[in-house]
């Protein structure tokens, strides 16, 4: 059943990625993308914790949700500063190796075993994953050193998320209530930031708040299935499969948009169905 959820998470998380290209796509706010995503983010885990009982503001839940929640915004704001110093096709990889990182705490510190066809299968997987954003026709050098340093940070920050969701399903802390706090902190985070900037065009506000809000919706049903997913199996395997989701943005931008399928694109997809059969072999 947790193979089936995480792929599940894979997907819903993958279509608010797409959302949020479309938004970009037609030159939508990202400040206001990003408040709608969180805004309506954290109204489907309100409603959660209302329809679970799950409403427990201890002090371990709200710290746990204040560090998710900074990692996530943080992460998210360091990495598009990477991307303007350096090139895509090294700092997406680079920071999407914070699955690495779960994959090993997972297994060093909760002692999760795994076969040696489920960890070819998870290093096909992070191999996809990684590969994806790399275009051999960009220029790869860096010229600002600032770059290692964003690049470095926002890969911790984004094990803040990742990480910490495996962390508090192992302290057995309710999911639903910690990623509430941690969106909220979002809602904080980008509605400050749209009061500190120059105001922008309507029309630029509408489409970034519209896509915004419907992004949200899956972003806050891809992270909830995630995390029962985490609590019905192994993370090392989980977290992986999780990822993956940028192969969904890129598969639907294929469909939408008619955009070409590359040949790094096709070995992509090789990868992630060998990695997922190995995975269930």
């Amino acid at each position: 059943m947790w193979f089936i959820l995480a792929l599940f998470s894979s997907l819903t998380f993958g279509l608010a990625g797409f959302m949020m290209k479309i938004s970009s796509h037609h030159k939508g706010s990202n400040n206001y993308l990003l408040l709608g995503l969180y805004v309506s983010g954290a109204m489907g885990f309100l409603w959660w914790m209302l329809h679970t009982g799950a409403t427990l503001f201890t002090w371990p839940v709200v710290l746990f949700g204040l560090v998710i929640g900074i990692g996530s915004a943080a992460g998210n704001l360091l990495f598009m500063k990477a991307l303007e110093v350096g090139p895509a096709s090294l700092t997406a990889p680079l920071t999407n190796s914070n699955i690495l990182l779960t994959v090993i705490m997972s297994i060093l510190l909760y002692q999760e075993t795994i076969s040696w066809t489920e960890m070819i299968g998870v290093i096909l997987l992070v191999a996809a994953i990684s590969l994806l954003p790399i275009d051999p026709n960009e220029n790869l050098r860096i010229r600002n050193i600032s770059w290692y340093g964003l690049v470095l940070t926002a890969t911790l920050l984004f094990f803040l998320r990742n990480g910490g969701l495996k962390i508090t399903e192992e302290l057995h802390l309710p999911g639903a209530t910690i990623l509430f706090v941690s969106y909220v902190v979002g809602i904080a985070w980008f509605g400050i930031s749209i009061l500190r900037d120059r105001p922008e065009p309507p029309r630029t506000r509408a489409i970034g708040w519209w896509w915004g809000l419907g992004a949200g919706v899956f972003s806050f049903a891809g992270l909830q299935i995630y995390s029962i997913a985490l609590s019905e199996g192994p993370a090392s395997i989980i977290a992986p499969i999780f990822a993956t989701n940028s192969l969904v943005v890129a598969l639907l931008s294929i469909l939408i948009y008619r955009e070409r399928l590359s040949w790094m694109q096709r070995l992509c997809l090789l990868l992630l169905f060998a990695g997922l059969i190995l995975i269930r072999m």
